[in-house]
């Protein structure tokens, strides 16, 4: 069994677990995974994330190394630079290297470190549907003279998070495919955002343009309330829609409580809880708007060879759904139809973890003129809430 240490761009990266192999973190490498979880950008913060949960998930694959190793191979090279302390510890201990780092594999070669290559990169969710930019004065004024011009190399419907260098939200955009756009704004004090990141997601949410609407993200961060908000609004005050479905795959984490009497709409009602608590009247207003014919509830089990049309769906914990229930959601579209998988990741249910339609949904529609997507972050519901969220 080799022993291979991993370095910090990797795990970012992802890459596939060897059973046949034990990996070796530093100490280190543990320090720069904390730092870009609360320091770096969007995109950033969300690697080192799923790295520590990669981390958790194989950690009978890992074994870690918490020596403060001090740089000895050469007099020349600066002891603080965590790739040189990574290179003492092969020569240490032995240990071959596995990294996608050109530098340092070169380095790892001249000190004769046998080089293990990885096994590709996992499948694995890494595009959050915004770029974060802190432009000079020049480089901003030359963004706005030339809105046509896709200078940070976009994808459609990607969103552009324009800070100044104390990290304060100046603009955002998004790039259409042809320029960089305002985004929409909530038009009725019914749809609060609470954040820039929100602002993306009522962007999407409210443009009928993009039909295929995917708000992923953290527990808190908004996800459900946005989707039912902003499909009344397009149902009951702007007439885009004529109804609205909700769709839930109906499992659940804890206990199950057993056996339920009843058909169907008795056996699943408690799933759609989180639907109803944000209609203003709750119950009693879910129930109205069944009468009338406005609002539907449905699972997956049931849909095939339906043709939805004139609705809009909202399909909640989509972090639940493989690859097939997906496209069988999103294959009953028809005219003037739209769809929103609202979903958490980091919550998903067991059987699910290694066949994540949500996240191959993001990873395989990204770019597409007909999707738009924006991962949330910030806990918004509550300061007790993001207690909690340390328990990984």
């Amino acid at each position: 069994m080799k022993r291979i240490l991993v370095d910090t761009n990797l795990l970012l990266e992802g890459f596939e677990i060897n059973n046949e192999h034990k990996y070796i973190l530093l100490s280190h490498v543990n320090r720069e995974l904390d730092k870009h979880k609360v320091h770096g950008d969007g995109e950033l913060k969300f690697k080192a994330r799923r790295a520590v949960r990669f981390i958790e998930e194989h950690q009978d694959n890992f074994e870690f190394d918490v020596k403060d190793y001090k740089v000895s191979f050469d007099e020349d090279f600066d002891n603080n630079y965590t790739d040189n302390k990574i290179i003492q510890a092969c020569i240490d201990n032995g240990y071959s290297l596995t990294t996608n780092d050109l530098l340092l594999k070169q380095k790892a070669r001249m000190y004769g470190i046998d080089l293990v290559e990885s096994d590709g990169k996992v499948s694995d969710l890494s595009y959050v549907g915004y770029r974060e930019i802190a432009p000079s004065d020049s480089e901003l004024a030359l963004l706005y003279e030339n809105l046509k011009k896709n200078t940070y190399n976009l994808l459609t419907n990607q969103f552009l998070i324009i800070k100044n260098n104390h990290g304060f939200v100046l603009d955002k955009l998004r790039w259409n495919g042809e320029e960089h756009v305002k985004l929409k704004h909530s038009p009725t004090k019914k749809i609060k955002s609470m954040n820039h990141l929100q602002d993306c997601a009522i962007d999407i949410l409210l443009n009928k343009e993009i039909p295929i609407k995917i708000i992923a993200g953290n527990y808190g961060s908004g996800k459900t309330i946005l989707s039912v908000k902003t499909a009344l609004y397009n149902v009951l005050d702007k007439g885009n829609y004529a109804k609205i479905m909700m769709v839930r795959n109906p499992i659940g984490s804890g206990k199950e409580i057993g056996y339920l009497s009843g058909g169907k709409n008795e056996k699943t009602e408690g799933f759609f809880k989180p639907f109803i608590q944000h209609l203003d009247g709750g119950d009693q207003e879910a129930y109205f708007l069944e009468q009338r014919g406005v609002l539907s509830r449905e699972i997956p089990f049931y849909m095939k060879g339906l043709s939805i049309e004139d609705t809009i769906i909202i399909c909640d914990e989509a972090e639940d759904l493989d690859v097939k229930l997906i496209r069988l959601i999103g294959t009953r579209l028809s005219s003037n139809s739209a769809v929103i998988f609202a979903g958490d990741y980091n919550q998903t249910e067991n059987e699910y973890k290694n066949n994540n339609g949500l996240m191959r949904a993001i990873d395989k529609l990204k770019g597409n003129p007909l999707v738009g997507i924006v991962v949330l972050e910030e806990d918004v519901r509550s300061n007790a809430s993001k207690v909690f969220a340390c328990l990984e």
